[in-house]
């Protein structure tokens, strides 16, 4: 394995690593609104009035929320290491990759925030609107990490196509001037 990182160019996988960062996070928000939802304590009293309580999420809930978002990002490295081995084209299957990554991951957001917001009928905050504690509306927290998850997909496909750019610039100055930089003239 070490010999492969030294026999390839690893611009490829610096490249992944950094659009990896921002993927992450929009994935994040995405599996949140996936995954989480509360905890539902049903009680029955001795008149038999059932009383339904929400609570925090449990554990493995959240733990399958960060697992969740770590596979696109993890998804992305590995294509990095794998486009090691196209010389030229390395940097553009990783920026590729990532921009397929940040759209795939926002076409189900909707949905999701549609089925967030069901799975807390109380809202997010676990506080009725009504209660003058609330620090959001029902929907509210849905919104606003959709709106976060989209933001960061424009982010990471910006980022994306800036360095898909940059790297076609740096190859056809390689070509017009013979891998030498240019040097201005002693006029």
């Amino acid at each position: 394995m070490r010999a492969y990182f030294r026999t390839h160019p690893r611009a490829p996988l610096a490249v992944a690593a950094f659009l990896a960062f921002p993927l992450f996070f929009e994935s994040l928000m995405a599996s949140s609104l996936r995954f989480d939802k509360p905890t539902v304590t049903k009680t029955v009293s001795a008149a038999g009035k059932v009383t339904i309580t929400y609570g925090q999420s449990a554990a493995s809930t959240e733990l399958r929320i960060w697992v969740a978002a770590l596979v696109p990002s993890a998804v992305l490295v590995a294509v990095g290491v794998a486009a090691m081995l196209w010389r030229r084209l390395g940097i553009y299957v990783a920026c590729a990759t990532a921009i397929v990554l940040a759209v795939v991951i926002t076409i189900p957001l909707e949905t999701w925030a549609k089925g967030h917001t069901a799975r807390f009928p109380p809202g997010f905050d676990l506080v009725v609107d009504s209660d003058p504690s609330n620090l959001l509306a029902r929907g509210e927290w849905e919104q606003n990490a959709r709106d976060t998850a989209v933001s960061l997909s424009h982010w990471t496909i910006g980022a994306a196509i800036g360095i898909a750019v940059i790297a076609a610039a740096l190859t056809l100055r390689e070509r017009i001037f013979g891998g030498k930089a240019p040097h201005p003239s002693s006029d």
